[in-house]
């Protein structure tokens, strides 16, 4: 199969520093994108993005072409994040009623259409649907977040998660139920007939530093100039599905040079291949 990133693995191997940065400048934001989705919480997100990217460095020589390296990178994230102890956010115990009774909070109408109120209300939609995930259990958020926000193939995230096709379809299919379920009940993203708005519980979520980590990473892109403020979908008569209302949040980026950090910490373990 023809995989554009096989010539950055081959000067990998062959120890070339710039192939080396090139393929985690590239790896970078897609297993943050994974990672952050799944704990929530963005200072455990870069903690694991930095703890992927070295597997994936770590084991490029056993990467053996049976997918192509992308999906092979989400194969060691999935697994990483599986498996990894519980984050600060999973410790909560999050569970769909308590959210139900959060959102039931501080739901005051917020008029106001200014760019800072739409700014602000991007930020409580990422931190509130990552947080609605983690309702999930791990093995259906990750199909979850495999199949509808990054368009994972049943064959290929049944071999990411290390099951057979019809066990990833069956996880994902009780996920997103469950999310569509939920959302279409309580979302006004999702259904106009819901009360909740994103931009009504800014107040809250601001008292509350529900959105305060969010806002440090966009404050971070924009400095860099990466920043793009996604608008909010409008409301809708018909009943959104879960997967269109995860495509409509913002992109984050980490904010911190995970690059400079694996490069300091590998070379201070003497990494062969790049000797």
């Amino acid at each position: 199969m023809e995989d554009p990133q096989l010539p950055l693995l081959e000067g990998c191997l062959k120890g070339n520093r710039k192939s080396f940065e090139d393929l985690v400048t590239f790896f970078q934001p897609k297993v943050f994108a994974l990672a952050l989705k799944f704990l929530w919480n963005p200072e455990d997100a870069e903690d694991g993005t930095q703890e992927i990217l070295i597997k994936v460095i770590s084991n490029l020589g056993s990467f053996r072409k049976e997918s192509k390296l992308a999906t092979w990178v989400f194969r060691i994230a999935t697994n990483h994040l599986i498996n990894t102890k519980k984050s600060s956010s999973e410790k909560r115990n999050v569970n769909f009623r308590k959210v139900e009774i959060e959102l039931s909070k501080a739901n005051v109408e917020n008029t106001d259409s200014s760019e800072i109120t739409k700014n602000l209300a991007i930020h409580v939609q990422a931190a509130c649907t990552h947080a609605i995930l983690l309702c999930l259990k791990r093995s259906y958020r990750i199909a979850f977040i495999l199949g509808e926000v990054f368009h994972v193939s049943s064959s290929d995230g049944a071999w990411i998660m290390e099951i057979s096709e019809a066990n990833f379809r069956k996880k994902l299919s009780r996920a997103r139920l469950q999310m569509d379920e939920f959302l279409g009940n309580h979302c006004g993203i999702s259904s106009a007939k819901n009360p909740c708005r994103c931009k009504n519980r800014i107040a809250y979520s601001q008292k509350s530093k529900r959105i305060n980590a969010y806002l440090e990473l966009s404050e971070n892109m924009k400095a860099k100039g990466t920043w793009k403020m996604k608008p909010l979908l409008s409301e809708s008569n018909q009943v959104r599905k879960a997967a269109e209302v995860y495509h409509s949040g913002a992109d984050f980026e980490t904010r911190h040079d995970i690059l400079k950090k694996i490069k300091q910490k590998i070379e201070s373990n003497q990494w062969s291949l790049l000797n």
